[in-house]
């Protein structure tokens, strides 16, 4: 086994899934899964049993006979004797009850019961039960939250405006790699203001294309890609209250200005549940706009005789061109241009792969703490608004 040194996060998550319950081999499995290293189980009980893992507070509640100790970790790990049934042992809301914990304000981690029988001069032979749990506070779900936040108090937004029929070229902005969070409204103020400019001149369709990574993080009350892997934390709840100020101040520009207006959408590596859950609101927001609402990995639309793909750029990366015409042959037929829209990588880079031109878009947010340890700092922090007339693009904004 290659050399590994135990850095204070990995003496921490085996403390962790110690207090958990997990034992020595069950740490050393999942430790395994998490990082890829085999860690012996006498370093792992040598960690977890070392003095800075030791409960810290023990509080006895004689009127329930409970004794709680208060983990360090925010749990806390009840015991008491309890008589009841088998099935009511396998109850968790009634162990939770009986060892005086709200049901709803608690979840169970880990329990065990030992089972004696004991006779009792008024009940006869009685079941008891030695009743040990480590319980943590209740977190609601993500994804509920999640539906909450964005789902609540949802208007359509409807607007007024004639359709101009001198309008003749139509204005793509891609959205790539935004990541909320760590970008602030008060980053891009002046970018916005340029691109609202862009909007405002009046164009046949607007299409803007979220192509993944709009949020920094997957989950609301931690911060973590769809991997799982942690992130320096952000505010997720203000880091979506500023995507969807975002997001309302350049579609309600677009449906003032434009014919048409489409929101073409993909997941990223960072948001792809995120993200799902995001444009559901966007869809029952705007109302007028053409709202594509999907869980795939890239989709595509035809924009006049321009045939454009957007896909994140995490996968998907050895033949895009093909697949684009294989998976979307009819419009591939009609096509008299083909282009593939990318963020991923955070830097600008256009190719022209026999025929289908490859656009891989920056990003705008602030270089994060992971880019600038790696020295990640160079590339232009750009938007874009790319205008097309009926068959090629015209003209490259870079904002």
């Amino acid at each position: 086994m290659k050399y590994f040194k135990w850095r204070d996060k990995h003496i921490e998550r085996v403390q962790e899934l110690s207090r958990q319950g997990q034992t020595a081999k069950e740490i050393a499995d999942t430790m395994f899964k998490e990082i890829g290293v085999n860690l012996s189980q006498r370093s792992i009980r040598h960690y977890t049993s070392s003095k800075e893992n030791i409960e810290q507070v023990v509080v006895n509640d004689k009127r329930r006979g409970t004794e709680i100790v208060i983990n360090k970790d925010g749990s806390e790990t009840s015991s008491t004797v309890l008589q009841m049934t088998s099935e009511q042992a396998k109850d968790q809301d009634y162990v939770l009850r009986a060892h005086g914990f709200d049901v709803n304000d608690w979840e169970i981690v880990s329990a065990r019961n030992n089972f004696w029988q004991q006779n009792s001069v008024e009940k006869g032979l009685i079941d008891l039960y030695q009743s040990k749990i480590t319980v943590k506070p209740r977190v609601e779900n993500d994804i509920a939250k999640a539906i909450e936040r964005l789902t609540n108090e949802v208007k359509p937004l409807k607007v007024r405006h004639e359709i101009n029929p001198y309008r003749q070229n139509s204005l793509v902005v891609p959205l790539a790699d935004m990541h909320f969070g760590i970008l602030k409204l008060a980053d891009i103020k002046s970018k916005l203001v340029e691109l609202l400019d862009i909007i405002n001149h009046g164009y046949k369709t607007i299409v803007i294309e979220v192509i993944g990574d709009t949020l920094h993080s997957d989950k609301i009350n931690s911060t973590e890609t769809v991997a799982g892997t942690v992130l320096e934390d952000v505010e997720m709840p203000n880091a979506i209250d500023e995507a969807m100020q975002f997001m309302e101040t350049i579609v309600s520009a677009s449906l003032f200005n434009a014919n048409n207006v489409m929101i073409k959408s993909v997941g990223g590596n960072h948001d792809y549940d995120m993200s799902y859950m995001f444009m559901i609101w966007v869809k029952e927001r705007f109302k007028q706009a053409k709202v594509d609402v999907n869980n795939n990995y890239r989709t595509a639309y035809l924009l006049d005789h321009v045939l454009i793909s957007i896909q994140h750029g995490d996968v998907n990366k050895k033949i895009p061109g093909q697949i684009l015409a294989t998976e979307h042959r009819n419009m591939w037929g009609v096509a008299t241009t083909a282009e593939i829209h990318t963020g991923h990588l955070h830097f600008d880079k256009t190719v022209d792969e026999n025929g289908v031109v490859m656009r891989q878009f920056s990003t705008p947010k602030p270089s994060d703490n992971w880019e600038v340890k790696n020295g990640f700092v160079g590339a232009n922090k750009l938007m874009y608004a790319l205008v097309y007339d009926d068959d090629r693009l015209k003209v490259e904004h870079f904002i």
